[in-house]
């Protein structure tokens, strides 16, 4: 278990089975979600809220049918309570979720249409072919907030020898279950795992790579977002790559405009979600060399929502 003289994270079994939505409880306000712990509770101040607005993307009844609709899996209670999504849910929506036989309705949309999930599984799907591709033997790598730790634990490391994972998280529940799938995956013996606060890392020319999605648009205060690049460039060797992304004003183009209307009802007028920060490339370029970093390239998903940024420490 992690404490502050260890600085390391481990857990005895049982382990949360990644099947299944358990979630460990934590008395701690995280970036990406909160947790307020009685459904019910939020979902009378939600319908009160929604019955009083007169600013919605949908009618009221409408909105209010899909507030039901929420409280109906698993997902959507998550996301009320919180706000936001954690490893387990981000996993679930990029990978998980698409081997289930899903039977409500709105959970199919979500994961089948919705934009910005569409968007997530293929800046997933990028991440992990720009990883990839850079992976060579004796590299130190670590995901910074790592959830479940899908984009490392699932690499390809054949014929490659002494690669080191480190999965950092504030988030113990998240910590538990990545340390899980690095058993299922048979890769446990190349992990590590620590509880830190990804603006507070402490670690000086470390790794190789680090990979980061999922803090900076949950961020609204660009000098917070700034100190945060600083700690990954500091965390990194000279010539060390960071993989990250950002959430930019989506030219619309490539959107169903229907499923963009219906996305923006459920998570900005309903669960007012915490991940609405949006930055242009341009400002996201500015940010990353005010700390040192050279742009490497800028590699955009189909719609335009959730580009992958890939810098190098110079």
């Amino acid at each position: 278990m992690y404490s502050a003289s260890s600085k390391t994270f481990s857990v005895s079994k049982p382990i949360i089975d990644l099947s299944t939505p358990e979630i460990v409880q934590k008395q701690q306000v995280y970036v990406s979600h909160g947790e307020e712990n009685d459904i019910q509770n939020v979902y009378a101040k939600t319908k009160e809220r929604l019955e009083q607005s007169t600013q919605l993307v949908f009618s009221k009844e409408e909105t209010l049918r899909l507030l039901e609709e929420l409280m109906q899996f698993e997902l959507g209670r998550f996301l009320l309570q919180n706000k936001g999504v954690n490893g387990y849910w981000t996993s679930y929506i990029i990978l998980r979720g698409l081997e289930k036989v899903l039977s409500n309705d709105l959970e199919k949309w979500m994961l089948h249409r919705c934009p910005l999930v569409l968007a997530t599984r293929e800046r997933f799907d990028i991440f992990q072919k720009e990883i990839q591709k850079r992976l060579h033997s004796e590299m130190k790598l670590a995901s910074i907030p790592c959830g479940v730790m899908d984009d490392l634990v699932t690499l390809n490391l054949q014929d490659l020898t002494n690669i080191s994972f480190d999965g950092i998280d504030l988030d113990e529940s998240s910590l538990v279950m990545a340390q899980e799938n690095a058993r299922k995956q048979s890769v446990e013996s190349n992990c590590l795992f620590f509880q830190k606060n990804a603006w507070d890392l402490q670690i000086d020319s470390k790794y190789d790579l680090i990979t980061s999605n999922g803090l900076n648009m949950y961020e609204p205060d660009d000098e917070k977002v700034i100190e945060l690049y600083h700690n990954f460039y500091r965390a990194l060797r000279p010539d060390g790559i960071l993989i990250t992304s950002v959430i930019i004003p989506p030219a619309l183009s490539n959107i169903d405009l229907e499923d963009m209307k219906k996305q923006k009802a459920v998570f900005t007028d309903i669960v007012q979600v915490k991940w609405s920060t949006f930055r242009t490339e341009e400002l996201t370029r500015n940010q990353l060399e005010s700390v040192g970093f050279t742009i490497v390239e800028f590699k955009y998903d189909f719609q335009g929502i959730f580009p992958t940024v890939i810098a190098k420490k110079t």
